[in-house]
């Protein structure tokens, strides 16, 4: 046989694999990119990656901010009588910080005390602050006991036997302070 008739069919035996490979290559290549970056999926994917990484930052930033927030007494009437004495002085600014951070996300007092502060002032204002203090001191008493060591609550009682005013407090579990919640 003639050389020259052997090389032609492995020359075309071989433009046959590289012309196949290089059709799977493209062809897989294409798909790879497409899946990876341009499909449905990959657009979710990218989104909820995004998203994750932004609860992340939120979580991150909650959590120093309850760690940062250290103005409480290590039991609720330590909270509570540090409030009063915080009223007496008619120091709104410090009152305030015996409440606990807004952590309603919608609000625009988010991570703030800003509605506590304004109600203490308006307080201020009318030049009650010392009557709040005397009432609190005098007539708050325990309404519960103290729920998984993390809530617990205080009553004004009308002269009728009601609940007039409610004191609810809130352990803080990343600064380990007891924190009003409600007043």
């Amino acid at each position: 046989m003639d050389n020259q008739n052997i090389e032609k069919p492995k020359k075309t035996y071989w433009k046959f694999v590289f012309g196949f490979l290089w059709i799977v290559v493209v062809i897989g290549g294409g798909f790879f990119v497409w899946d990876r970056y341009f499909s449905p999926q990959a657009k979710l994917n990218r989104e909820t990656q995004r998203n994750y990484e932004k609860y992340l930052a939120w979580e991150e930033n909650y959590k120093k901010a309850m760690r940062e927030d250290t103005y409480g007494g290590k039991t609720p009437e330590e909270t509570l009588q540090m409030f009063i004495e915080a009223l007496e002085k008619e120091d709104v600014e410090l009152a305030s910080k015996y409440f606990a951070l807004e952590t309603d996300t919608k609000s625009p007092n988010y991570l703030t005390r800003k509605k506590w502060k304004n109600y203490l002032q308006e307080i201020g204002n009318k030049k009650l602050l010392q009557q709040m203090a005397n009432d609190i001191e005098k007539d708050a008493k325990p309404l519960t006991k103290i729920l998984n060591n993390k809530e617990f609550s205080y009553a004004l009682f009308n002269e009728d036997g009601t609940v007039g005013i409610s004191i609810y407090l809130k352990f803080n579990e990343h600064s380990n302070v007891w924190k009003i919640v409600s007043l």
